[in-house]
């Protein structure tokens, strides 16, 4: 899968979330998934039409190139070996040698039903991919009223530094982060997270009868109950943070936004009018609106290692240098083709702060590879990011 959420300033929550199609009506991440990953399975529809996803092979059978004896299907991993991006020798820091026989015979098999060379059925598959990837950001971003040229796309797990570039490309997104462990970067914020408790409680009154006195009596019992369940589990009084929100829409809505309270004052209805155009485009300040719910997010702050910063050195990356081999890029006369150039390829664990990579390159490290197409070129900082900008950025 492909998972994607917006950070402007701020992790944001939604309490309207769906699971296979079914709705959730509890407080969690707003993260919107789509069936597009490493396993996404390719194949020629009834149309004629090449699909990828949403169906995927998983780690088990998984992409042909693992050789598991039970994996048939071709998918985006085995699309991405046989266009250069990844390479055999170099998987899981060279751990697992991946197979390139089952998967060029099956994606000949495929080229053949779309009436297509190999090589450009296989960047049919990063395309259609990339597409499936490209509209799920659009989702969290453009349709909520963000411009994704504001932001830098931060590309973690296994696959997500192979695509990250052409990503922000499409979405004109001038840079691309990615972290010095992208594939375990889920692992470590599960970690590092904080205790967290989310409760609430339905209200339904106008925002007229609603004053700081009122707000405080309704909020009392959350905060008893939140501090009394982060103490059962250890924590410390001054390690307890309390956040409380309102739900609010205009008399009629079916639907309401949560907005933070920084005070028990009125001022959440300021702000809630300039959620709502931000998110619909427009805002009726002489409408009237209610509180739906009240919300309290009792947080308990747990003990953070201290990452260190590494003061920038010299900009020549020949040391983590390998060697280079032919990898398949867009080409620049047309979209829809690739064509293989040069590219050097570079050991991640190599690479110092100050460094300095540029495309066309592929990196390689234990737990996933990042390719820098042309025109671009990565920056090592001092927390050992890869800072990858655009010609234009």
């Amino acid at each position: 899968s492909t998972d994607v959420s917006l950070c402007p300033g701020q992790v944001q929550e939604t309490t309207e979330g769906t699971i296979a199609g079914l709705p959730l009506r509890l407080p969690s991440i707003d993260i919107h998934t789509v069936g597009a990953g490493g396993g996404s399975i390719a194949r020629r529809d009834a149309g004629g039409a090449l699909r990828v996803g949403p169906e995927s092979a998983g780690s088990d059978p998984g992409p042909l190139c693992y050789g598991w004896d039970n994996a048939r299907a071709i998918t985006v991993t085995d699309a991405n070996l046989l266009l250069g991006r990844l390479d055999a020798e170099h998987f899981l820091g060279g751990q697992m040698v991946l197979d390139l026989e089952r998967p060029r015979a099956q994606m000949q098999r495929l080229a053949r039903q779309l009436s297509l060379p190999l090589e450009a059925a296989a960047w049919g598959v990063i395309r259609v991919a990339n597409s499936n990837m490209e509209r799920a950001i659009r989702t969290i971003s453009v349709e909520r009223g963000y411009d994704p040229r504001r932001f830098t796309l931060v590309a973690f797990g296994g696959a997500g530094p192979l695509h990250a570039c052409e990503l922000a490309a499409a979405l004109r997104i001038p840079r691309v982060l990615i972290p010095p462990h992208p594939g375990v970067l889920s692992a470590l914020g599960m970690v590092l997270a904080d205790v967290v408790k989310d409760y609430s409680r339905t209200v339904m009154l106008p925002a007229t009868e609603i004053d700081a006195r009122t707000l405080e009596h309704l909020f009392a019992p959350l905060y008893e109950r939140g501090r009394a369940e982060l103490q059962a589990e250890g924590l410390d009084e001054s390690e307890i943070g309390l956040q409380p929100a309102l739900d609010v829409r205009y008399v009629g809505q079916s639907y309401e936004l949560t907005i933070p309270l920084t005070d028990f004052g009125m001022g959440f209805l300021d702000h809630f009018h300039e959620a709502h155009r931000r998110r619909f485009s427009y805002a009726s300040e002489g409408e009237p609106v209610e509180v739906v719910n009240l919300r309290l997010k009792a947080v308990g702050r747990t003990a953070k290692p201290q990452f260190g910063q590494t003061p920038l050195g010299d900009i020549d990356s020949r040391a983590a240098h390998i060697g280079y081999k032919r990898v398949h890029f867009a080409d620049a006369s047309s979209a829809r083709a690739a064509r293989p150039v040069p590219a050097a390829l570079y050991d991640r664990e190599r690479l110092k702060p100050g460094n300095i990579v540029v495309g066309p390159a592929v990196v390689f490290q234990l737990d996933a590879t990042t390719v820098i197409p042309p025109d671009w070129a990565a920056s090592v900082d001092g927390w050992g990011n890869l800072l990858i900008k655009g010609g234009g950025a």
